[in-house]
């Protein structure tokens, strides 16, 4: 019976066998085509691919870089001094970075032609040195923002709070003396502006504080389910160039989620929590007796060139892009996204590459701004907040913009204007005095 028993488990043997050998060359195949990806990508990106999905790719990507070969060594768009979780354009954080104490920055002229050298004091912001004290006879403001505040391409005396410090002080009652802050640093979302005035700008006795920003929220994706976890198959393309190409041939993970993001959800998910954080930017004002001023931004699609702008204004632009998303000519079809997120993988900027993706194709971003705007007007005439409608400023002037969100000095002054205009009703009794100070 035994002799018997064991002839008859011999075929079972002889398949688990089979099976366990085509399983081990599959496998050996898998293992061998992936080498050989890894050695032909590194020959296209670099050596660095040969580690791909290990924290030593990540290492060897966070090497210094030696400044004069690194175009951005000296860009303003560069802030390594971190306070919290700051992780750039991820909703929820409770952290931002700045710059480090008189950094030396510079920034591209609106024409390309040159640099221009930027002021970065010992605070780590853009803009003369600053008491923490606030000095007496003084109405102290903060501008809070991100690069459109700061001032990408335009020279210190040209950025709007600069420009709204001079126009506040040219008819300033006797004895007040206007003190313009810029608090303001590229990249921020509400997330982060938030924690910045939690952390630094109460601690400025501001009497006002005011808020022109949106773009970057309108870049901000936000998972589909609502959480940052990965998927099994998100792992996967991170660890694996062969699946993180598959990928790129039929998109599955989150990272590529473009329907998504172009969603009417999403924006309004966007939306939603741009108002939110604005409304606890109010409360920390109100809390601590500061005069709080939003204000609407200008934005553009990059879809018209900049010769046609002159006289279209935002609205238009907006539905501009919605005809030309209703007809089938943009979309999540139009955008090379599977693509592109493949390549910074394998550049080692995975962790960002959705967000990047993003920030390169403005008219989405437009969408999801346009949304917040009108939440942001609408939510400012509920609770009776002081509003500056910039995009109403420049609504004639559109083509003064250097692109999608920046703006040159010209526009600057009449966004400088606007808030001068809204700050001045709110500070200044009917006899023209200060109401506070």
């Amino acid at each position: 019976m035994t002799n018997g028993k064991a002839t008859a488990e011999r075929p079972y043997r002889r398949i688990a066998r089979i099976l366990a050998t085509g399983v081990a060359l599959v496998a050996l195949n898998l293992l061998l085509v992936e080498l050989g990806l890894r050695a032909y990508f590194a020959t296209k990106v670099g050596p660095s691919v040969l580690l791909y999905g290990t924290p030593w790719q990540r290492n060897w990507i966070e090497t210094p870089p030696v400044p004069d070969k690194d175009p951005l060594a000296g860009s303003p768009q560069r802030h390594g001094n971190v306070v919290g979780d700051d992780r750039a354009y991820t909703p929820g954080v409770t952290g931002y970075s700045k710059y480090f104490p008189h950094e030396k920055k510079w920034t591209q002229r609106p024409d390309g032609t040159g640099a221009i050298p930027v002021t970065i004091n010992s605070q780590g912001f853009r803009g003369e040195e600053f008491t923490i004290e606030k000095p007496p006879g003084t109405i102290r403001i903060l501008t809070l923002g991100a690069s459109s505040t700061f001032g990408y391409h335009d020279r210190d005396d040209e950025t709007y709070p600069f420009l709204l410090e001079r126009d506040l002080q040219a008819t300033a009652p006797p004895g007040v003396t206007y003190e313009v802050i810029n608090f303001a640093i590229p990249h921020a979302t509400t997330d982060n502006v938030l924690a910045m005035l939690v952390n630094e700008g109460l601690r400025l006795s501001p009497d006002v504080v005011t808020f022109y920003e949106g773009a970057n929220d309108a870049t901000a994706i936000e998972p589909r389910d609502g959480v940052q976890a990965e998927t099994l198959l998100d792992r996967a393309v991170r660890r694996s160039v062969l699946v993180a190409m598959l990928d790129r041939v039929v998109p599955r993970s989150g990272a590529v989620d473009v329907d998504w993001w172009w969603s009417d959800e999403h924006a309004e998910r966007r939306s939603r929590a741009f108002v939110h954080n604005i409304a606890r930017l109010r409360d920390l004002c109100r809390e601590n007796g500061i005069v709080f001023v939003v204000a609407t931004q200008q934005f553009r699609s990059t879809l018209i060139p900049v010769e046609e702008l002159h006289g279209m204004t935002y609205d238009q632009e907006v539905d501009f892009v919605r005809t030309q998303v209703a007809e089938g000519r943009i979309g999540p079809h139009m955008l090379p996204v599977s693509e592109k997120t493949f390549d910074l993988r394998l550049e080692g900027n995975d962790e960002t590459a959705p967000r990047a993706v993003a920030m390169l194709y403005p008219p989405r971003a437009m969408l999801v701004h346009a949304r917040a705007m009108a939440a942001l007007r609408a939510w400012a005439a509920r609770e009776d907040v002081p509003l500056a409608d910039a995009i109403a400023a420049l609504d004639g002037d559109r083509d003064l913009m250097v692109n999608w969100v920046h703006l040159t000095g010209q526009a600057n002054a009449i966004v400088a204007r606007e808030l001068a205009r809204v700050i001045r009703e709110h500070l200044l009794s009917p006899n023209g005095a200060a109401a506070i100070g």
